[in-house]
């Protein structure tokens, strides 16, 4: 695809400082599915020392209120966070061995709160490698179904049955446990079309499902 060879788009110097910070944002944004009061953006040592000169902080920021990183209004995004009442910090971590420019993203609302760690990789595109404590392997390039689920026998079958009643086609599917005595998993669905409020609400009624969200394709062009 010649998005995938010039990159996507951009307000900003970098595609993957800039694009693909705000598509890092944007996946917070979908998943949690508001906009949070409080963010904690915690960025690996090699991001940190060039965030603010390639604008990094303003593509994170912009991301988490769901503005695109083709959006002029992305050059305001601490104003404009700012005005909507949105507390947030940036943090530096030594992170290892992960990705040069991966993010953290820490954010809450009230009593709810979800870190999705991920990492720009080149050309605007992006991998979340994590969300809260399970790890997982998603680039936004479908749209997703987020599933926690009781890790038990016949749990999987009956949400691949609600997506499959639906005329849905998975095009991939994970499965992430954190510990089998915790008796949770995290099922993401990869889908090839976006899934409608029939569907969600089908995934809800399942006994074995304890939290569904939804997450946007990143890359769409519109």
């Amino acid at each position: 695809m010649l998005l995938d060879i010039i990159g996507p788009a951009i307000v900003g110097p970098s595609s993957s400082h800039t694009a693909g910070m705000a598509r890092l944002g944007r996946a917070f944004r979908s998943l949690f599915a508001k906009t949070p009061n409080e963010v904690r953006f915690v960025l690996n040592s090699p991001l940190f020392a060039t965030f603010r000169g390639h604008g990094s902080d303003r593509a994170l920021v912009g991301g988490i209120m769901g503005i695109k990183e083709s959006d002029p209004m992305l050059r305001d995004s601490f104003q404009i966070a700012k005005g909507k009442g949105i507390y947030f910090t940036f943090e530096e971590e030594d992170m290892g061995d992960f990705h040069p420019n991966t993010v953290k993203i820490n954010g809450s609302s009230g009593e709810s709160f979800l870190t999705v760690t991920g990492a720009s990789v080149g050309g605007g595109s992006v991998r979340i490698t994590a969300i809260d404590d399970f790890e997982t392997d998603v680039t936004g390039k479908y749209p997703s179904l987020v599933i926690l689920n009781a890790d038990i026998p016949g749990a999987l079958s009956k949400i691949v049955g609600a997506i499959s009643s639906s005329d849905m086609n998975i095009s991939n599917l994970f499965l992430s446990r954190v510990d089998p005595f915790r008796h949770e998993a995290l099922c993401v669905v990869e889908l090839d079309n976006e899934p409608d409020e029939h569907l969600l609400s089908a995934i809800k009624r399942l006994e074995v499902v304890k939290k569904v969200s939804y997450l946007e394709r990143l890359d769409s062009l519109v």
